[in-house]
């Protein structure tokens, strides 16, 4: 989506809503540090009246307006808009490579940055803090930033656990209760093994933290917290999951980080106290 172009093209935008459109141009990525109710302010429109102007536009809200605000600003850069799917071609050279993987790292993290919201991160690193333990449900390439967030977890005395196979996953959420909490990773949303593990979870009255795309968060309602990530990335029509992986990882090194700082004296010492068990054998 071209939401600059969208916006010029006025089609269907009362006159309030024309001139909220070139309030939004004006500003651009500025935008992306207001709230709504700040923005509101500064164009002298109502909330409502953003709401509305956003969905005419095709976007779910406030968010994915300023979302497609920072994609318009990456495009404008000197560096070649990426294709987020097939990055690189048979004829691209490894520095062309280099380039363009720098250019997905970097959308896919601006797009995510603007998308997590802090509030929710502080309230799940809460959750997390809370927790006598912490079980991680997930599958296919989320496994491995997974088990790196349950070995964090560990390594600051969390009790985790990140289990490979739906089985497990399922008697674990059996034997979970209110002192757990529960942090589901799914990209689409449509993991097959959410069907089972989701209302278990919820009929165990145990804390659940969604990290997902927005559609994902909108067909999961109801859940603790919502982590949400960048969703450029097709689901399907990809070379692999270079896009979604970069987010989610940055979404789980960010979510470990505010609990860490949480409990910062605790946990730090803690990591010390392990150091001499988890060296590497000659060093000192």
């Amino acid at each position: 989506m071209d939401i600059k172009r969208k916006i010029m093209q006025d089609k269907g935008l009362t006159p309030t809503e024309q001139q909220l459109g070139q309030t939004v141009l004006a500003m651009g990525e500025n935008v992306r540090g207001l709230s709504i109710k700040e923005f509101a302010r500064q164009a002298n429109v109502s909330v409502a009246s953003i709401h509305r102007f956003c969905k005419k536009l095709g976007l779910e809200g406030f968010k994915e307006l300023k979302v497609e605000l920072v994609r318009a600003a990456l495009r404008a850069d000197s560096t070649p808009e990426v294709d987020i799917d097939f990055p690189f071609d048979a004829t691209s050279t490894p520095a062309q490579v280099m380039e363009r993987m720098e250019s997905l790292y970097q959308t896919t993290l601006a797009e995510t940055q603007e998308l997590l919201d802090p509030a929710q991160l502080d309230y799940a690193a809460k959750l997390v803090l809370r927790a006598g333990t912490v079980d991680i449900y997930t599958g296919s390439h989320n496994l491995y930033p997974a088990g790196m967030f349950r070995d964090r977890l560990l390594s600051a005395g969390k009790s985790a656990t990140c289990y490979d196979n739906v089985e497990a996953q399922v008697r674990t959420a059996l034997a979970s209760g209110p002192d757990h909490a529960a942090i589901v990773i799914s990209y689409s949303g449509l993991a097959p093994n959410l069907k089972d593990i989701l209302p278990i979870l919820s009929s165990r009255n145990v804390p659940v933290i969604v990290i997902g795309t927005p559609y994902c968060a909108r067909i999961h309602p109801g859940f603790a917290a919502y982590l949400t990530v960048s969703d450029h990335e097709s689901m399907t029509h990809r070379i692999t999951q270079f896009a979604s992986h970069i987010a989610v990882q940055y979404v789980l090194d960010s979510l470990y980080s505010s609990y860490f700082a949480k409990d910062y004296a605790r946990c730090a010492e803690f990591l010390e106290r392990s150091f001499p068990y988890t060296r590497l054998p000659g060093l000192k």
